[in-house]
């Protein structure tokens, strides 16, 4: 088949340009893995006025997420599941809370480098001994740092609101993440 001469190079630009692209989106990392480092939250509104503080992480995914796996599914978007469990037991007596959320991030620079992102999330909240699951609701900012190819830091805020009287919170933390699927 022969192709007329003025179309061969808008063709040949095209076929370079699908080229570039899927090169650079082999590079797009595929999976990031992470856990909470360290968290401080600030409670308020009726009967939620509590502040706590924790190394690795206070309330382990209870208004931070605990664990999170982020899916990324385009240069700038990722999805995110994430989990969180508390346990306590003093005197035989143990108690849990199980926090299920997902969450949604936009990257501004991209996930291949260093960039503020912003976020929204829902999810909801299990306790031990209550008979109400709670939802939760929120969004924030932060700004994420990747450390050579496959380590990745996370700074973040966030405001949460928790239904059934459980709140408002707003939280700060710091999370470790690791890159997978390159």
């Amino acid at each position: 088949m022969k192709v007329c001469r003025s179309l061969r190079i808008p063709l040949i630009a095209g076929a370079v340009m699908m080229l570039t692209v899927s090169s650079a989106r082999a590079q797009d990392p595929k999976v990031e893995i992470g856990a909470s480092l360290a968290s401080l939250n600030f409670g308020f509104g009726e009967d939620n006025e509590v502040t706590t503080f924790g190394v690795p992480s206070g309330g382990f995914g209870f208004q931070n997420p605990g664990v999170f796996v982020s899916l990324f599914v385009g240069p700038k978007v990722a999805i995110e599941p994430q989990i969180g469990l508390f346990v306590a037991s003093q005197s035989g007596d143990t108690f849990h809370t199980v926090a299920v959320s997902g969450q949604v991030d936009y990257f501004l620079k991209g996930a291949q480098e260093n960039s503020p992102y912003v976020f929204g999330s829902v999810g909801t909240i299990h306790a031990s001994g209550s008979e109400e699951n709670p939802v939760s609701a929120g969004f924030g900012a932060g700004y994420r740092i990747r450390v050579g190819n496959t380590l990745t830091f996370r700074f973040d805020g966030r405001y949460t609101h928790i239904s059934d009287e459980g709140g408002n919170v707003v939280s700060f933390g710091v999370s470790i993440g690791g890159l997978l699927g390159r």
